[in-house]
């Protein structure tokens, strides 16, 4: 079909499909009501437009080639299918540049023809996303949650921003392969989001823009109980919550804030809350849900424990001190760009460990060695790991062999190709349930890795 002829169709079958096309939408069921709209233009125009092509094919083959390519992404859409490709920027009529997770920045060498071409680009994405009115600058969902999208005008033509979600979700294994951290790491990663179903913790993950940070709370869902009633909260939808049935989903807009769908998630029944992005008011919201009680997990932007701290204490957030100590747990993440490798590692583990001269004391526990290219233990987890223990009627040392048997059961299971979320989660859950159950399912048995002694003493304690 002609060029010009084509835009103008599909200008004119996005104006009949505004409010009939849904976010969340099986791709048959949107080929359906676009095949329907689509007919009904044709009608109205006497399929003028498609008389060249049925020449060799019929009207319907016409049809479903049209179809097919207008519910694609168009010029990108080699670049949507490339698991390398992490961001896609596109700058008017400008070559489009992504960024590609191991090389960074890039020109794909592809670009939009026209701007007439790009502003119906835009107005497909508006539609996709269930919406109709085409803002400013606007942030919207791609089709069944395949990533976001930031849009904003310009004299110059729209900037569009595509961030790509992972279709499947990173797991804990995929990060230590890429040597993001050790199963050591993990371990403790493991017991702090678990809590021995006692007393998880509260942790804020921290980090630059494009460290991974969403990337790696995706995975730590694999920790979480089955049991645990979850709600998310996010300004844009990006986490991966398939495998948790008791998670509800929520997401802010011109009706409701983050701070209000935090301050109502209290009212959800919530064991956790998960704070897709923490930068405004809605931290003394999720601080005080912390203070009564609920499980918190937040992301913000900060590139070392003590500035998230520093974020948390002023404008906006503005969290008294001693209310910041309530966090226990801050992971802080970091990318390298080396040649032309791109890679990202959790570069600090730190607890709280109260309070001096108003200000929160911090216990470093694991730091990335550049040089070396290892994380280095650099103390114990001592302040949370006490915690546990009194609140579980453990000693100390409990805490510290539970961490090693975890760190072996990963390392075990990675040898076993479990590399999954799926099948991390429902490890993780079993051993949950029954600890000993779930090891001598994968051929371990804690007796052999504790004394005999020791055993019976810590049994002791855990049947008192």
């Amino acid at each position: 079909m002609e060029y010009r002829k084509r835009i103008e169709l599909e200008y004119k079958l996005v104006e009949r499909l505004y409010g009939k096309i849904r976010l969340l939408q099986d791709y048959s069921e949107r080929e359906n009501v676009v095949d329907f709209e689509l007919s009904e233009l044709l009608r109205i125009d006497d399929g003028q437009n498609f008389k060249r092509e049925m020449e060799e094919l019929s009207v319907e083959e016409v049809k479903k080639l049209f179809i097919k390519e207008f519910l694609s992404y168009g010029v990108i859409q080699p670049l949507m299918s490339d698991f390398e490709v992490e961001d896609i920027i596109i700058n008017a009529i400008k070559p489009i540049y992504i960024h590609h997770s191991q090389k960074g920045l890039v020109s794909s060498g592809a670009c939009f023809q026209t701007r007439e071409e790009l502003d119906l680009f835009v107005h497909k994405l508006v539609l996709f996303a269930g919406r109709k009115i085409v803002d400013s600058i606007m942030n919207i969902e791609l089709p069944n949650l395949e990533g976001r999208v930031n849009i904003i005008k310009s004299p110059f033509g729209p900037q569009l921003t595509i961030t790509k979600a992972k279709l499947s979700p990173l797991s804990i294994f995929d990060l230590i392969s890429a040597g993001s951290f050790t199963y050591e790491v993990a371990a403790q990663l493991w017991l702090y989001l678990e809590g021995m179903s006692i007393r998880p913790a509260n942790m804020i993950i921290a980090g630059g823009p494009g460290v991974g940070k969403t990337t790696l709370l995706n995975a730590l869902f694999s920790f979480i109980p089955e049991n645990d009633r979850i709600v998310v909260i996010e300004d844009t939808l990006e986490l991966n919550t398939d495998f948790e049935d008791s998670c509800s989903r929520l997401e802010s807009g011109e009706d409701f804030s983050l701070a209000d769908l935090v301050k109502n998630s209290l009212r959800m029944r919530p064991e956790r809350i998960i704070v897709g992005e923490v930068r405004g008011e809605e931290a003394r919201d999720m601080i005080t849900a912390a203070n009564i009680g609920k499980y918190c997990i937040g992301t913000i932007h900060a590139l070392s424990s003590r500035e998230a701290i520093l974020r948390l204490q002023n404008e906006p957030m503005n969290i008294p001190e001693e209310l910041v100590r309530l966090i226990d747990v801050f992971i802080v993440l970091k990318r390298y760009h080396v040649g032309d490798r791109v890679f990202r590692v959790i570069d600090e583990v730190s607890e709280t460990s109260g309070m001096e001269q108003q200000k929160v004391l911090l216990s470093h526990i694991y730091k990335y060695d550049y040089e070396t290219r290892t994380t280095k233990t650099l103390s114990t987890s001592t302040v949370y790991r006490d915690r546990l223990a009194q609140q579980a009627g453990l000693l100390p040392k409990d805490i510290i062999i539970e961490v090693q048997v975890r760190a072996l059961a990963l390392q075990k299971l990675h040898e076993m190709k479990v590399t999954t979320l799926k099948e991390l989660s429902a490890f993780c859950r079993a051993y949950s349930r029954n600890s000993d159950q779930a090891l001598e399912s994968i051929g371990i048995k804690r007796s052999d890795l504790l004394e005999k002694k020791y055993l019976d003493e810590r049994n002791r304690r855990i049947n008192r």
